[in-house]
């Protein structure tokens, strides 16, 4: 099981990714799996082997979604603590060619340490945003709803399978 160690109010929480979905739901699986992947290798590169503590850190997000936001706050509370940003306008890994919507986050320590985790360019098929052009829409015939969900489905999987080199780009910007 996949899971990510954090602190809070001293105590070491480990959480799984079955237990953000179940947080989250079934709306956006592919963005909490890439959002749960992203904190890990965040955390990985900023705290090594330690669990960081959840009021440490703050999230600056490139894509306003649900899925992502839900992954930030169940593991580290960012949206609570008002700590969490969106830029949907950040220059890193804007894939969507309908819209601006970057699939890069950065993750920043307490003491100013931060690390820029990005989605590859390659991960996403063209028709992922396709219906999410077509949601937005509200064009969306029930095939394409039953389609999409499966889509999401076999990416979530797929981002929980892949290699973090595979999937992600993990770069220290301070």
């Amino acid at each position: 099981m996949s899971v990510i160690y954090i602190k809070d109010r001293n105590h070491v929480l480990e959480l799984g990714f079955q237990d953000v979905t179940k947080y989250h739901g079934n709306l956006a699986l592919m963005a909490v799996a890439v959002g749960f992947r992203s904190l890990q290798a965040a955390f990985a590169e900023l705290f090594g082997e330690e669990a960081p503590d959840r009021k440490e850190i703050s999230i600056l997000s490139g894509h306003a979604g649900p899925g992502f936001r839900d992954v930030f706050e169940y593991v580290t509370r960012t949206v609570t603590r008002q700590v969490y940003q969106v830029d949907v306008n950040y220059p890193v890994s804007q894939f969507d060619p309908y819209r601006a919507q970057s699939y890069a986050f950065v993750i920043t320590a307490a003491d100013g340490r931060a690390v820029e985790v990005s989605l590859r360019d390659d991960f996403l098929p063209a028709a992922f945003y396709d219906y999410l052009k077509k949601g937005r829409e509200q064009s969306m015939t029930e095939q394409d709803e039953q389609d999409f969900d499966q889509l999401k489905l076999a990416l979530s999987k797929r981002a929980m399978e892949l290699s973090q080199s595979k999937l992600l780009q993990v770069k220290r910007i301070s």
